[in-house]
């Protein structure tokens, strides 16, 4: 009864294996495995082709990098990329020799080819299908898919894009795609605006009042600004080409067109700026007290990411985040004798203009270091609508400073303004001081892959020296796909091949070293993809070892109880004591092939040789199965088969008998 037992638990397994590389990608709770590859095994560069990316060393305060830097880069870069899912890259340095430093890395991930850009248009103003059909026939991208995201954005899916390269000396050799992309798009769709005046009120002179004036001069009265008023406005911030009209029938109420509107709050550098739509604004408030203020089409998010975008993101700069206060400006006026609000804002305008606007806050530094984070990771808000954040967790220290930040936020009715690379990320008020030493950041531009971006880079730490991109491209398959599916196709002619001569030379030992083969080769690959382990052309040559183990197990016991069944023994007793006699030099020499295994995954991780870890884990894994398959699954099916009427003749136990000998025991 347990022999059956345990052919059940083999066919579970077998029948599971199946399943799992039935299934292209298997995700059950959270826990996602596979893709869009044969199988959906995850392949590595020369499978599948993926990222070439070079950097370049920027020495920082004149210091040149030291050996210890290179290799602190080198160690980052490399965590950084596991941490983001992909195995098999390859970091290494470049340049240098006995008595210089190397001053490039180079970082090849699998993979990495397709990219993506997230656009954001403030309203449905732009439709998937729209923007789809620009990036086909405008741009020249047929390989270009948009779809609409739940909050509204549109995200477009490219195979590849064309980032800015550098040569050695850092002259820009081609422009990045994106760039002009970005200024096409703002080219092609208007922004509509709209901008409403309401009548400001005259006080008039008091009847009776010994202090009463003459009434108001003509030229005196308040009037609502006219059309060329506001065009002139809009010529003062350099937009004269502003199509400006006013709505019929609504004095005061103007309707403008505008292409090539940018509202990027940042210059060059990083620093905060006013953006065109807010000096337009400004301009116009000068001209009166507005009453509507609306728009439409604005291209507010632009955010590259995924594939090689995301690769570049991750790997070649550290995520500095830094907390300031943000000193708003004063809700009432400073002194009785200043009008306020000031710049002519309503109360209104002011509650958001106060916090929002540079011209009216100022910051400081916190507290908080960057050394008090204890972790970072991709998290959702808890909100009516989704949104990916990053989630911080502070050390004592960093909680400390964190609640005294917050308090001193609430007390004074400021913010606490979040940066990410000298970029605003969001500036939340506090109703009290937080305490617990956890913190969200948000961006508008946030997306699933850019949260789990900066978690990583903010976890890994900074990079000893900058880096420069200088070289990026994408590697196509060494095998490519038709060379790969002919070596599928020729190992599987190989492995037919294979189980013919064992049926035909070892009879029914041959067979069941044959049904053992092929769980083995099934369950072999289901654990290649459940854990994963990704498989290039050094993995597969393991694989191909590692059959050769199995298939050489399996021999060792055709013949150890072939020499039983010669010696007298009955054929139970011989497939029993063929089996005990075999393990011990399976076991060893499986055995000493781990060992070896276990050496070469060393030196890999110490000298961060990823082929040679890819190469010593497959081979491990697939000794080990091998021994379960040969040992366990064949045993108990050879007694099986033992036990019915193919045991009556043990001929068909024994492969091959001297010529003019006959078998012993040949009805046992």
């Amino acid at each position: 009864m347990s022999r059956f037992r345990g052919l059940i638990l083999v066919a579970i397994l077998v029948v599971t294996s199946i399943v799992v590389l039935a299934i292209s990608e298997v995700s059950v709770l959270g826990f996602s495995r596979g893709g869009d590859s044969p199988l959906g095994l995850t392949l590595g560069l020369d499978l599948e082709g993926g990222t070439h990316l070079v950097y370049s060393v920027v020495p920082e305060d004149g210091r040149e990098p030291t050996r210890e830097d290179m290799e602190g880069v080198r160690n980052i870069i490399d965590r950084r990329v596991n941490e983001f899912g992909v195995s098999e890259a390859s970091v290494q340095l470049l340049g240098g020799g006995v008595d210089s430093v190397a001053d490039r890395v180079l970082v090849q991930i699998p993979g990495q080819t397709g990219s993506s850009i997230t656009v954001n248009f403030g309203d449905d103003t732009i439709s998937a299908d729209t923007l789809e059909d620009f990036f086909r026939t405008e741009l020249g991208r047929g390989d270009a898919n948009v779809s609409q995201n739940e909050n509204g954005s549109l995200t477009i899916i490219l195979d590849d894009i064309q980032g800015e390269v550098r040569d050695v000396d850092g002259n820009v050799v081609v422009e990045s795609e994106t760039e002009a992309w970005r200024d096409a798009i703002i080219a092609k769709y208007p922004v509509a605006l709209q901008v409403g005046y309401v009548l400001p009120q005259v006080n008039p002179p008091v009847i009776g009042d010994d202090t009463a004036v003459d009434p108001v001069p003509t030229e005196d009265v308040a009037t609502l600004p006219t059309l060329e008023d506001v065009q002139g406005a809009f010529a003062s911030v350099g937009r004269s080409d502003a199509d400006v009209s006013q709505v019929e029938g609504a004095e005061g109420l103007y309707s403008i067109l505008l292409y090539g509107l940018d509202i990027s709050t940042t210059d060059g550098d990083g620093n905060p700026v006013l953006g065109e739509d807010q000096r337009i604004f400004a301009a116009l408030r000068e001209l009166g007290d507005i009453q509507i203020a609306a728009s439409q089409g604005t291209l507010t998010q632009w955010t590259v990411g995924g594939g090689v975008q995301e690769a570049k993101n991750l790997i070649g700069k550290t995520a500095q985040l830094e907390f300031r206060y943000r000193e708003c400006g004063d809700i009432i006026a400073p002194s009785e004798d200043i009008p306020w609000p000031p710049g002519g804002l309503s109360e209104a305008e002011w509650a958001v203009e106060r916090c929002t606007n540079p011209f009216y806050f100022s910051e400081s530094a916190t507290e908080i270091d960057a050394s008090d984070l204890d972790d970072a990771f991709p998290d959702v808000s808890q909100g009516a609508i989704p949104r990916p954040i990053v989630t911080l967790v502070f050390n004592d220290d960093g909680a400390e400073a964190f609640f005294n930040a917050t308090d001193r936020v609430a007390r004074q009715n400021d913010r606490l303004a979040i940066y990410l690379d000298n970029e605003e990320l969001v500036a939340p008020s506090a109703q009290s001081g937080i305490s617990g030493g956890r913190a969200i950041i948000e961006g508008g531009d946030f997306t699933t892959e850019r949260v789990r971006t900066i978690a990583i880079q903010l976890r890994s730490g900074a990079l000893p020296v900058g880096l420069e991109l200088i070289q990026e491209r994408n590697v196509d398959a060494v095998l490519g796909k038709d060379s790969l599916q002919k070596s599928l196709f020729a190992g599987g002619i190989g492995l037919i091949l294979l189980l013919i001569f064992m049926i035909a030379y070892y009879k029914v030992p041959g067979l069941v070293a044959s049904i053992a083969l092929v769980a083995y080769t099934i369950m072999l690959l289901g654990v290649f993809k459940m854990i994963p382990v990704t498989l290039t052309l050094s993995g597969a040559a393991a694989v191909i070892l590692s059959l050769g183990f199995a298939v050489d197990a399996n021999v060792l016991i055709a013949e150890r109880t072939k020499e039983e069944i010669r010696s007298g023994r009955s054929l139970l007793a011989a497939i029993t004591a063929g089996f005990d006699r075999a393990w011990p030099s399976i076991r060893d020499g499986n055995m000493s092939t781990i060992i070896v295994a276990v050496v070469l995954f060393w030196f890999g991780d110490r000298f961060s040789t990823s082929v040679m870890q890819g190469f010593a884990l497959t081979l491990a894994i697939g000794v080990l199965l091998s021994m379960f398959t040969a040992f366990f699954a064949s045993r108990l099916l050879l007694r099986l088969l033992a036990s019915t009427g193919l045991g009556d003749n043990s001929n068909l136990f024994v492969p091959v008998r001297d010529q003019g000998e006959s078998a012993t025991g040949g009805n046992s």
